[in-house]
Parts: structure tokens; sequence; C-alpha cells
């Protein structure tokens, strides 16, 4: 596997996040791409432009991916969730061409990207759709996802966000198969540590095998003073998967995103608290301009900046190790 960047999209339609506002320079092309004349508008307001949600060139997504095994990466996540273009042939094609693994994920995300037939749905059905794409293939290929994620969930929990929930836990029961949660990441900014608790322990009570789960997004909640000892009591990993996206303020729910400083702060206290075994690192590659192809920081960015950073902080070789490829590497073979 080598090491592995367990939370990106490689391939992905996130028209969920499309919010054009009263934007005049909103675009709602699809199909658009920024240019040099308009690339500033789309990094200082990117859900403004719907053609940056659109990641479904495979062509540039060979471009990315290309440079990782120079960088020592051999495996990425791609937690593109169902209804939400997966493309599991095209994922195939561009795991050839740029000569890496890719492992797809299976669930849903959050409730406003909810496919009308989900609300009736019942939890055995979302479970059985789920184990389906892990032991036989994604829709309708011999393609099998490797991945129960990311669930999407919001705060407070939705209902129908609920019962995905509980299903994707009893896929990942049924399948062995590692499970990824996509936690509500502003929510520290209006209850604290405590949705990350709540959601940690409902997780828990449903059974699943928690040295397997993976928290993303746990960015923002990581900066509380009480976040380590949340990890070590509810042995989850956690997920640092924001970096190199530009800090900002979330007014509606008084979040600022973390810098990445602030990450790199909170790793070295993760090892030195000797949680570095609960500890996973990636992007969240998701719109365009976080593409190299248009000034993003891409898929490398952690190995190029952050890995260096923190060796000159003093964290040595076998703690990285730990981190960007023995975590991952227990979490996603499949249990027995």
């Amino acid at each position: 596997m080598g090491q592995t960047l367990p939370h990106e999209h490689i391939q992905g339609v996130c028209d969920v996040y499309w919010y054009p506002g009263d934007d005049p320079l909103a675009d709602p092309d699809p199909a658009a791409a920024p240019r040099v004349d308009n690339l500033w508008h789309w990094k200082e307001n990117p859900v403004a432009n719907k053609g940056n949600m659109h990641m479904t060139d495979e062509q540039v997504s060979i471009d990315e991916m290309r440079i990782l095994p120079d960088l020592g990466v051999r495996t990425v996540v791609n937690l593109t969730p169902i209804g939400m273009y997966r493309n599991a042939e095209g994922l195939r094609r561009i795991s050839q061409a740029a000569n890496v693994n890719i492992v797809a994920g299976s669930t849903y995300y959050t409730a406003e990207s909810h496919p009308s037939e989900l609300k009736d749905m019942s939890e055995e059905q979302i479970s059985q759709r789920i184990v389906d794409d892990i032991t036989t293939g994604m829709d309708g290929t011999d393609i099998r996802a490797g991945i129960v994620g990311e669930v999407g969930l919001s705060w407070p929990l939705d209902p129908v966000e609920e019962k995905v929930l509980a299903a994707s836990v009893d896929a990942h029961r049924k399948t062995g198969a590692g499970l990824a949660i996509h936690n509500p990441y502003y929510a520290h900014g209006i209850g604290g540590l405590e949705p990350l608790r709540v959601i940690a322990e409902r997780i828990s009570e449903l059974g699943a095998d928690m040295s397997r789960v993976i928290m993303g997004h746990t960015d923002g909640f990581a900066r509380d003073p009480g976040f380590i000892e949340l990890v070590r009591d509810h042995g989850f990993v956690a997920e640092l998967d924001m970096f190199g996206y530009q800090s900002g303020y979330e007014p509606e729910a008084d979040f600022m995103y973390p810098a990445d400083g602030d990450r790199v702060e909170v790793i070295l206290a993760m090892a030195q608290a000797g949680l570095a075994d609960r500890l996973v690192l990636s992007h969240d590659v998701i719109f365009k301009t976080t593409l190299m192809r248009w000034g993003g920081h891409g898929f490398g960015y952690i190995h190029r900046v952050i890995v260096p950073w923190l060796k000159r902080k003093g964290l040595d070789d076998k703690v990285l190790e730990q981190i960007l490829e023995t975590n991952c590497q227990n979490i996603l073979p499949m249990a027995v």
C-alpha cells in the first residue's frame, strides 16, 4: 500500500456545496473552469462557481496523481459517496495511468445531497446497497468499493443521516471494511467537542470497531484542549484532512478554519501523548481550485510541505511512518 492519503476526491460532483448567493460573478456552468482573469474569484469564493465542484476530467486527475509515487504515496482513498459521480471505471483508468492504488468508498453524504428515494429506504436496504458495492461491484461494474464512507453527518443530526449511519456501521461489520465519517467540521463553533463526542458514542453504540473508524474533518475540533483525551477515550482514528485550505471565518457557525500551523501543533501533541497510532492526514481535495493545474496545492502538499515541517519540529521518521502509512494499513484491508 505504501503511504496513503485516506480522504480525497479524485472524481466527484458536489453540487450540494454550490451557493452563488448574491455574488454577481457567480458562474452556474458546471463545465466551467477557472481562467487567469477570474482565478482570484474562484479561490476567494469557491462555492459560487458551480464548475469548481465538478471533478470529472479523467486526464486532469491522471496529471494530478502522477506526482505521488515520487513522493512515496502509493494509495489514495476516493471518498466520493453514492450518487456524486464516483466514476468507478474512470477510477480504474486513472489508477492504471498514474500508477497509484485507488480505494473507492460507498455510502451516502449529508441530507442535502440525498436522493429522494433514500428517505423511504430501510436501514437494511441501505446497508445491502453498501455491502453489494463492496462485495460485488459499484454502479453495475465489477469494480468493488474498499471502505464504507464517507458517511455524511450534519449538526444537529438529520434523521435520515442517522439511518444511513446505522446502515453504514452494519455494512462495516458485515464486510470487515473500514469506516470513514464526514463529521460536521463547523460544529465546534456551535457546541465545542460535544457534537464529536455524541457522534463517536453513537458509532460505538452501533457496534463499530472504533480502532477502524476514521473520524474525518476533526481539524476544528482538534484545537480544543480536551480533544486528545476524547480521542484516547473513544479509540477512533482522528483525521486532519483540510491541509492547504486557507483559514477563513464562517459567521453562521462562529467557526474559524484552522491554519496548517494549528494542524502541525496537533500532530506534535498527539505524538507526544502516545497517540500517533490514532491519527491520519489528508487534503480532502474537492475543488478544481485545489488542483495544481489551477494554482492549488494538489495531492502532494502534505509530503512536499507538511512532512518537512514536522521533521524540522523534531518528529522522527518512525512516528511519521506510523501516521502516513501504518495506520491506514491497519484500517483499509478487510478484517476477517
